[in-house]
């Protein structure tokens, strides 16, 4: 056993919350997978950060806290592993190979920095950690009895019959009087796939706990743990509420793992003694808020059914009929990301925009709804509305172009009011309207104006919060916030194309917002579950899954972390184009095909945003990004250790680039071609797109001497491309020395397209085109394209004039 002291002599440091830890990139997880060995690593203030007094560190783990001094450890602990002094490059960032990590576990854990005479000059406050069930649940799968009878067969055939999705779930956990030291909430449910979005909200003892679960990778079953040891009450009862919906595979789990003071472990879990009362009546059929990708149901809520207060002492549910058993799960796994969370905000602006609407204005996007409490002398109908932009009569287009229709109907009742969204929309501006005025809607106006309505925004908890940006421009403070707001709003617990329309995760936009989100908050474990996911469900177009390559590589180059790589290294070398390539010239040789249909080359969408771009059997867009791809994967496979397959890779990395520079570059224009006709030996296709030279100069390395002659090209171009494909483009401007024209592009205040055009518009948002005039049903609220989060602090670095930027040396992770 370890005593709890210096190891270094003198008075120990006070526990500072300023050092940061984190857990599989995560800040306390509460159920990581058992069996499997976390990794350790720690922020730090830049307080502390500017104190280089602190040369090692020293991990240590304990199996309890101490209730009475504050985080530190309490002195009965058993200390079951320290790492030993080590240095601080080699500790952060660490496996804890030691510490057990069987099912329903759990850990405190602190890290110590010392000085050079190892003694301790900052201490950590304890961090928890600990595993969930894994595959030994002891809880039974639950849902509602379904209503069979022939009215409510009916309604699941018409077009809006959705009633019958939703569930009402309680249970009540009587504990014994002793104390306890932890306790975590396991859940999980099923299908998330018919509405593209989580099942469950889960509650206890009155307390959100959070919402889930995340996409599974496959048909798995993730779930979510929470750490609820804070809010039992020893000795009485308990209550867990839940509001579920789903149409396909109807199930829902939750185990509670109870440590109690002695050690003993017990488990709760959901089973027939739990209480579910079908939600048809609380919320009755309505349309879909969705697209033709998904169907997600509007929330016309009846709140004279609606059960407020579910997992509150008192609630009265002798009414509810039993819970019906379901079919168990047969594969859980963690999930390796946390749960969304529920912040509430308060409109930036508010007007009544006619004696019956009242406009709220959040400022920027949020994702989820609104929360609206308001005493009333009468029942009235409320019509909210959401909306990503407003019309010209400042009122919310809630029928959105991409199909979306957001439109909740809440019958409120006399008295008392408490609602809040259950689901997703995405939206900077919301509209309450009353059909009919009177005495109860001038009370609910007089709510709004003393802030009892307020967004409820769903966040993923963020690592870093400080990140800022200014400069001497405006413009481009005003474009980076846009898009520090979109992501930081939409990230969600997995990356997807926009919440408002497709809610599906692609490869080049999980690419683009991974550096988007890592140079805002240092949390990896969305980008990789994200990257996970795409490997195992590749999409249809030629290029998209060689982005999930160049993402894996860059994550490693910006944690360090090789585990990604490691894990999923034969699935990325089978995203390699290896069968269309040409031995003789060393170039990605196929037919171009429809960009709708599987290995189809895409170049960009919209159609229209392609610059003419010629299509043949060589695509310079096509050969330029597998070049890279092939490099990134001979540099992940030289860290590997895959000495063989990381020369192999190299060389054809680099004899791609060769011919790339050699055979589709045409020194007449400065410009590269758009490709061949019909091969290697073909003849040029007598086009020079954007593209073709924007790709070649990010991904193809072109001979130092021809960027000039290729940036007078670009330069000519303007921004003849989309908002993807402006990520590519200006990083390669950046990168090549043409950073001036970059940042011209970045603060652009005339013209379609640009950042500055999107604000012009009214977005709380990035754009998924730059105008709808350009994609007429683009969306508002799309984060893969918020490319200057992470373009302007790395393209401007170092420089005060924003002139023409000397690229940084591209760094080893050892080296950063």
């Amino acid at each position: 056993m370890l005593s709890d002291s210096n190891h270094g002599g003198g008075a120990a440091p006070v526990p500072d919350g300023r050092i940061r830890i984190l857990v599989n990139d995560r800040v306390s997880p509460v159920a990581l997978e058992p069996y499997e060995v976390p990794r350790v690593r720690w922020r730090l203030d830049p307080m502390l950060a500017a104190d280089d007094s602190a040369c090692s560190a020293r991990v240590i783990v304990a199996d309890r806290p101490n209730p009475d001094m504050g985080n530190g450890f309490s002195r009965d602990s058993v200390f079951t592993w320290e790492s030993g002094i080590r240095p601080i490059d080699e500790l952060n960032g660490a496996a804890l190979p030691e510490v057990p990590m069987g099912p329903s576990e759990r850990y405190w854990l602190r890290v110590e920095l010392l000085d050079a005479q190892e003694q301790v000059v900052f201490r950590s406050r304890a961090a928890t950690l600990g595993t969930g069930p894994g595959s030994r649940w002891s809880a039974q799968a639950i849902w509602t009895e379904r209503d069979e009878s022939p009215q409510a067969q009916n309604r699941t055939q018409n077009e809006g019959g959705n009633a019958w999705g939703w569930a009402f779930l309680r249970g009540v956990v009587a504990l014994p009087a002793k104390p306890v030291r932890w306790a975590t909430l396991n859940a999980t449910a099923s299908s998330t796939r018919p509405a593209r979005q989580f099942v469950y909200r889960l509650w206890m003892n009155g307390a959100f706990q959070g919402c889930g679960p995340v996409f599974p990778l496959g048909d798995e079953a993730r779930y979510d743990g929470y750490d609820v040891g804070g809010i039992l009450q020893p000795g009485g009862d308990n209550f867990i509420g839940v509001i579920a919906y789903a149409t396909s595979d109807q199930r829902f789990a939750a185990q509670l793992d109870v440590c109690f003071e002695d050690g003993q472990v017990e488990h709760y879990g959901t089973d027939a003694s739990w209480k579910a009362l079908p939600g048809g009546a609380a919320f009755p059929d309505s349309a879909s808020i969705g697209t033709r990708y998904y169907r997600a149901p509007a929330e016309d809520i009846d709140l004279s059914f609606y059960p407020g207060g579910l997992s509150a002492a008192g609630f009265d549910d002798r009414d509810w009929p039993p819970a019906r058993v379901k079919e168990p799960f047969d594969h859980c796994l963690a999930s390796p990301v946390d749960s969304l969370q529920t912040s509430y905000l308060h409109p930036k602006n508010i007007r009544r925009t006619t004696p019956k609407s009242v406009l709220l204005d959040f400022g920027s996007v949020v994702m989820g709804g609104i929360r609206l409490r308001a005493t009333l002398s009468g029942g009235m109908d409320l019509l909210i509305r959401y909306g990503e932009v407003v019309q010209d009569d400042d009122r919310v287009r809630y029928q959105l172009s991409a199909g979306n229709v957001y439109e909740d109907r809440w019958r409120m009742e006399a008295g008392e009011n408490a609602a809040e969204t259950w689901g997703i929309r995405v939206f900077r501006y919301a509209e309450l309207v009353c059909e009919e005025s009177g005495q109860a809607w001038e009370e609910l106006v007089s709510a709004v104006a003393a802030g009892q309505v307020e967004a409820a925004a769903l966040l993923t908890p963020a690592i870093d919060t400080h990140a800022d940006f200014r400069s001497s421009r405006p413009v481009l403070d005003r474009v980076w916030k846009l898009g520090r707001d979109t992501v930081t709003r939409l990230n969600a617990n997995i990356y997807v194309d926009s919440w408002t329309r497709e809610r599906a995760p692609y490869e080049a936009d999980a690419w683009i917002q991974q550096r988007a989100h890592q140079a805002l908050d240092d949390a990896p474990s969305i980008g990789r579950y994200t990257v996970d996911y795409l490997v195992g469900n590749r999409t249809w177009p030629t290029e998209w899954p060689l982005y999930s390559i160049l993402a894996v590589h860059d994550a490693w180059m910006s944690t360090g972390d090789l585990g990604q790589m490691r894990s999923r290294y034969r699935r990325l070398c089978s995203l390699l184009p290896f069968r269309y390539l040409d031995r003789e010239s060393g170039l990605v040789v196929k037919e171009p095909g429809r960009s709708s249909q599987m290995d189809g080359d895409l170049v960009d969408w919209p159609e229209s945003e392609r610059d003419g771009y010629l299509f043949g059997r060589v695509n310079t867009v096509v050969n330029a990004l597998s070049s890279r791809a092939f490099a990134d994967m001979a540099d992940m496979a030289k860290a590997l250790g895959r000495h063989g397959d990381a020369v192999l890779f190299a060389r054809v990395a680099s004899r791609m680039r060769a011919a790339i520079n050699d055979r589709l570059y045409d020194p007449s224009a400065g410009a590269y071609w758009d490709g061949l006709d019909h091969g290697p030996s073909g003849r040029p296709l007598a086009h020079h797109s954007l593209h073709a030279s924007a790709f070649a100069l990010a991904f193809a390395e072109p001979p130092r001497g021809r960027i000039e002659r290729v940036g007078d090209f670009l330069r000519g171009r303007g921004m003849a491309c989309s908002v993807y494909v402006a990520a590519v483009y200006l990083d390669g401007l950046y990168r090549s020395g043409l950073g001036a024209d970059a940042t011209a592009l970045i603060s652009a205040t005339t013209g379609l397209r640009t950042w500055n055009h999107m604000l012009d518009q009214g977005s709380g948002g990035t754009m998924e085109a730059w105008d709808p005039c350009l994609k007429p049903n683009t969306t508002y609220s799309h984060p893969w394209a918020a490319s200057p989060v992470y373009l302007l602090p790395s393209g401007l670095i170092g420089n005060s004039s924003l002139g023409a930027w000397v690229p940084l040396p591209r760094l080893h992770p050892a080296t950063r």
